[in-house]
């Protein structure tokens, strides 16, 4: 069976919106977007800021229990689109490294069965 695809919305704030850009984060959101447990939904933010020459990307996925949020600013918008994903990458790792794990803390082998005995 195959994982749906999570829906991305992609924001183009201050510039002309282009099929290549818009499909450029698509494809590199969604294979970070289907590792997160309960992704419900992403949107990409992308800026020209025409005064410093500086473009910026912005990611906000919402997981079931989350958010995660990544800003990039840079000279190249593609450049920072893929700085993005990388920030979010490893949020998304991070999360998923929590979920996997919490169950485990309170695990019945690493409790001691007898109390320590107090050597004389």
């Amino acid at each position: 069976m195959k994982k749906q695809d999570v829906p991305i919305t992609v924001t183009f704030r201050h510039m002309a919106a282009t099929d290549a850009l818009q499909s450029y984060a698509e494809k590199k959101l969604q294979a970070v977007a289907r590792l997160l447990p309960g992704a419900v939904d992403a949107h990409v933010i992308l800026t020209a800021n025409g005064a410093k020459h500086r473009q910026s990307a912005e990611i906000i996925l919402h997981g079931s229990h989350q958010v995660l949020k990544a800003l990039e600013e840079n000279g190249d918008l593609y450049a920072a689109i893929d700085l993005a994903v990388a920030k979010i990458d490893s949020q998304v790792r991070k999360a998923k490294g929590r979920v996997i794990e919490e169950p485990r803390r309170g695990a019945t082998g690493s409790r001691r069965t007898t109390p320590p005995t107090a050597s004389a």
